[in-house]
């Protein structure tokens, strides 16, 4: 098995940017929420759309980043 201290460092790095990536994502959608229902302007809809997007997709590779450190991890030892 590599480096335990090695691996346990990568583990908590990889925990704490999935938590932080949560907690970015559900202000993101918030704020793009309460901005696309109270505005009357179609660009600034779209652009909240667009928004709200980019967080899903942020979060989504933050996610398969985990995953994938939980792969290799697995696959090491």
């Amino acid at each position: 098995m590599p480096d335990a201290p090695l691996v346990d460092a990568i583990s908590r790095m990889t925990a704490i940017l999935v938590d932080l990536a949560g907690g970015l994502f559900t202000l993101v959608m918030v704020y793009s929420g309460i901005r696309f229902m109270l505005s009357h302007n179609p660009r600034a809809v779209q652009s909240s759309k667009e928004l709200m997007a980019r967080a899903a997709i942020g979060l989504a590779l933050v996610l398969m980043v985990d995953m994938l450190r939980q792969l290799i991890q697995y696959v090491v030892s």
